[in-house]
C-alpha cells in the first residue's frame, strides 16, 4: 500500500473517530444545561447539592429532544449570591459506580457533613442491587464512599418517588414509594406502590421498618418539631389508586410509633390546593414554633396537567393558604418534579421541573441552572413579588402578612414579629386529644457531635450560609466534561497529525528537495469554560425569575386549550411520552383511613379525622397498584 493512500485511508479513519467522539462528547452540566427534574438536592453549609434526575441540555426542548440522566454532582455556592442566585459548579467527583437516578433523595447528615443518596429510578443503566452499603458522599474530602452494610437492611427495598424527611436527632424517614424494574434487579412483576416507614440511623448506621395501612407515593413528607420527639406531616401524592386529597394530612408522632389523620381547611375564601403528586415542599417555622408552616409548589393535577401555584399549610390551626394571593387554576407554564432547598430557615430555591406543556420549548433561566429563588417571608410581601434574588442579610423567618390575617400575630411597628400565633387549633377541631397534646409541645432536639474528626472551620455550621462575595476565578474546579473534551480533542489531533506527517514523509520521498514551511497550526476546543468560571446573564433588579408570571390570572387566550389532559403522543423517552394516567382516575376517590379506636372515631365517613393503627412489622408491605410516574408531554 502506497504511503499516499496509506495517509488518506488515516485521515477518514480519524475523521470518523471524531465523528463517533463527538457524538458521545460529554456535556458541561453547567454551560450545556437546558432544564431538568425528577433530581435530588439537598443544603449543608454554604451549598447546595443537585444530584441526579434527567436533564435535557441545548438551546431549546422540542417533541424530538430526549433527557438524559444525569451522572454528575452539581453545586450552588451560597456564598457567592452577588448575582443574586448561587453561582454553580460542576466539578465535584462522582465515579461512573455512584448510582444517577431519578425520584431519590438526599438525606443530609449536618454535623458530619455528610448526605446519603437513597432510592430512585435507574434510567438506561442496570440497577444495582441495593446490598452493599448506602452511598453516601463526604463535602469536605469530596469523596464518594458506602457505609457498611447492616444486617437491619435486609428488609429495606430502594424505592423511588416516596416522601422524605431528616430530623435534628439524624435520623431520616422515608414513606412509601415505588417498586419496579427501575429500583430493584430482575423485577418482573407489575409496579408496587408501598406502605412502609423506612429510617435510617445516620449515627448509628442502621435501620427500621414500620408499615401502615395505606400505600402512597409522590407526596411530601415533612418534620417539625411538635411533640416529645418531634413528628412527620404526609399530604398529597398517590394513595393506592387514586391522588391523594391534601385536605387529609396524615400526621406520625415520632415518639409514639403512631400514625393520625387531621382535616385541614381553607383560611382564604375557601380556597383549597388542587390534588396534586409531583411536587416539592419546605417547611419554616416561626422562632417561637407557635406556628409551622409549609410552602408547597407546583405538581401534576388529577387532570394530568401540571400545577404553578404555591400554597402554605399552616401547622397546628390546619389551614391552607394561597402564597401571595388566590390561585388560578390553570397554567401554562406549570412544572412538576422540581425541587425545593430551603436556606436558613429564612429563604428558598425551586430548581427546574418538568413542563407538561409542548408548546414550552425554551430552556428554564439556563445562564442560572433554573434556579427560581423567593423569600417564604414578609419579605416577599413588603417587595411586592415572590420571586426575587437572595439576599444576604434575610437570615430568618418573618411570618408573612397573608398568614397571621389567618392565624394571628403579634405587629410592632408594621413589622411582624417572631410569631406569637393565636389560632391554635384546627376549626374543624382535633382529631383526637393526642394531637392536641402533641402539638401544644415543642422538642427541643438532642444536641449531636459529629463522630469523625472534622477540619476547625467545618465543625459547625456556617451562621449564615449567604454571602454576596463572589468566588475567585482562579478557584480550583478542575471541570470532568473540560478534561474529557481535551482528551478527546488531544486524541483526534493527534491521529490526524501522524496521518498528515506519514503523508508527508511520502511525498518528501517522491518530489525534489524544497525548502520547508513551517506549520503552526493549532487544535483548542473551547466547548468548556475555564474551570471555576460563574455562568449568569441576570439583571442587577432585585425581581428574580420566576417559574411562571405571577400577577393576574392570564387573558382567556392564553389559557384556551390548557387544562383539558389530553395526550401528545410522538415518539421518544418514557418520560416524554408515557402511558396516560388520567383515564385510571376520572372519578376521584377520597381515600383515607379507616378509624380503629371508637373513642376517636368519627360519627361518619366523611368527618374530619381518623386516627391509624399501630403496625410493626418489619417487612414492607406492598400493594400493586400504580405505574411508575410518567409526565405527560402535551396539553396543559
Amino acid at each position: 500500500m502506497s504511503p499516499c493512500v496509506l495517509a488518506t485511508r488515516l485521515l477518514i479513519f480519524s475523521a470518523f473517530c471524531g465523528l463517533v467522539i463527538a457524538d458521545q462528547i460529554i456535556h458541561d452540566p453547567i454551560k450545556d444545561f437546558c432544564r431538568r427534574h425528577q433530581h435530588q438536592t439537598c443544603v449543608i453549609d454554604s451549598k447546595v447539592y443537585v444530584d441526579g434526575g434527567l436533564v435535557y441540555y441545548g438551546t431549546g426542548v422540542n417533541l424530538d429532544s430526549q433527557p438524559e440522566t444525569n451522572d454528575r454532582l452539581v453545586y450552588g455556592d451560597l456564598a457567592s449570591i452577588s448575582e443574586g442566585a448561587p453561582a454553580l459548579y460542576g466539578n465535584l467527583s462522582k465515579g461512573s459506580n455512584v448510582p444517577s437516578v431519578s425520584g431519590g433523595v438526599l438525606w443530609p447528615d449536618q454535623v458530619n457533613k455528610l448526605f446519603y443518596l437513597f432510592g430512585g429510578e435507574y434510567n438506561n443503566a442496570s440497577v444495582n442491587s441495593f446490598s452493599d452499603g448506602l452511598w453516601y458522599y463526604d463535602t469536605i474530602s469530596n469523596t464518594w464512599s458506602q457505609s457498611p452494610f447492616d444486617g437491619s437492611q435486609t428488609k429495606i427495598s430502594w424505592p423511588a418517588f416516596g416522601g422524605s424527611a431528616v430530623t435534628e436527632e439524624g435520623i431520616a424517614w422515608y414513606y412509601g414509594g415505588y417498586l419496579n424494574n427501575k429500583t430493584v434487579p430482575n423485577w418482573a412483576g407489575a409496579p408496587l406502590m408501598l406502605n412502609s416507614l423506612v429510617s435510617y440511623d445516620m449515627t448509628k448506621r442502621t435501620w427500621t421498618n414500620n408499615t401502615e395501612g395505606i400505600a402512597r407515593a409522590e407526596g411530601t413528607l415533612q418534620y417539625i418539631t411538635a411533640g416529645s420527639r418531634g413528628m412527620l406531616i404526609y399530604f398529597g401524592g398517590r394513595e393506592t389508586l387514586a391522588n391523594g386529597n391534601v385536605s387529609y394530612i396524615q400526621i406520625y408522632d415520632i415518639a409514639n410509633s403512631r400514625w393520625y389523620t387531621q382535616t385541614a381547611t381553607a383560611g382564604i375564601d375557601d380556597d383549597i390546593p388542587r390534588k396534586r403528586r409531583g411536587f416539592c415542599a419546605n417547611t419554616v417555622w416561626a422562632k417561637d414554633h407557635s406556628s409551622y408552616n409549609i410552602y408547597m409548589y407546583g405538581g401534576i393535577a388529577s387532570d394530568e396537567t401540571a400545577l404553578g401555584d404555591i400554597y402554605i399549610l399552616s401547622l397546628p390551626s390546619f389551614t391552607w393558604i394561597p402564597y401571595p394571593y388566590s390561585q388560578q387554576k390553570q397554567w401554562s407554564g406549570g412544572k412538576a418534579w422540581a425541587s425545593c432547598a430551603l436556606v436558613k430557615n429564612s429563604q428558598m430555591i425551586v430548581t427546574s421541573g418538568f413542563y407538561t406543556n409542548s408548546t414550552k420549548t425554551g430552556c428554564d433561566v439556563a445562564t442560572i441552572g433554573g434556579q427560581h429563588t423567593l423569600f417564604p417571608g414578609q419579605e416577599s410581601i413588603e417587595q411586592g413579588t415572590v420571586y426575587h434574588a437572595l439576599a444576604a442579610d434575610v437570615v430568618k423567618y418573618r411570618v408573612p402578612g397573608i398568614v397571621t390575617a389567618v392565624i394571628g400575630g403579634e405587629w410592632v411597628s408594621e413589622k411582624i414579629t417572631d410569631g406569637k400565633a393565636t389560632l391554635k387549633s384546627p376549626t374543624s377541631g382535633w382529631a383526637t386529644s393526642a394531637l392536641a397534646v402533641g402539638f401544644g409541645t415543642t422538642y427541643a432536639g438532642l444536641a449531636r457531635t459529629a463522630t469523625r474528626s472534622l477540619p476547625a472551620s467545618s465543625s459547625t455550621p456556617t451562621t449564615s450560609g449567604l454571602s454576596a462575595s463572589t468566588v475567585p476565578s482562579s478557584k480550583s474546579s478542575s471541570n470532568v466534561g473540560a478534561i474529557a473534551g481535551g482528551a478527546v480533542g488531544g486524541a483526534v489531533f493527534l491521529i490526524a497529525i501522524i496521518a498528515l506527517a506519514l503523508y508527508l514523509r511520502s511525498r518528501r520521498k517522491l518530489a525534489k528537495p524544497i525548502t520547508n514551511t513551517a506549520h503552526n497550526s493549532t487544535a483548542q476546543d473551547n466547548r468548556f469554560s475555564t474551570a471555576g468560571e460563574k455562568h449568569f446573564s441576570m439583571s442587577k433588579g432585585s425581581t428574580m425569575y420566576s417559574p411562571h408570571p405571577q400577577g393576574s390570572p392570564r387573558p382567556p387566550s392564553e389559557l384556551h386549550g390548557y387544562g383539558t389532559g389530553q395526550q401528545h403522543h410522538s415518539p421518544g423517552s418514557e418520560w416524554i411520552q408515557p402511558l396516560p394516567f388520567a383515564h385510571e382516575y376520572e372519578t376521584q376517590q377520597t381515600y383515607y383511613p379507616p378509624p380503629r379506636d371508637p373513642l376517636h372515631s368519627p360519627s361518619s365517613p366523611h368527618s374530619n379525622s381518623a386516627e391509624l393503627p399501630i403496625a410493626n412489622t418489619p417487612g414492607p408491605s406492598e400493594l400493586s397498584a400504580v405505574r411508575s410516574p410518567q409526565p405527560t408531554r402535551g396539553n396543559v
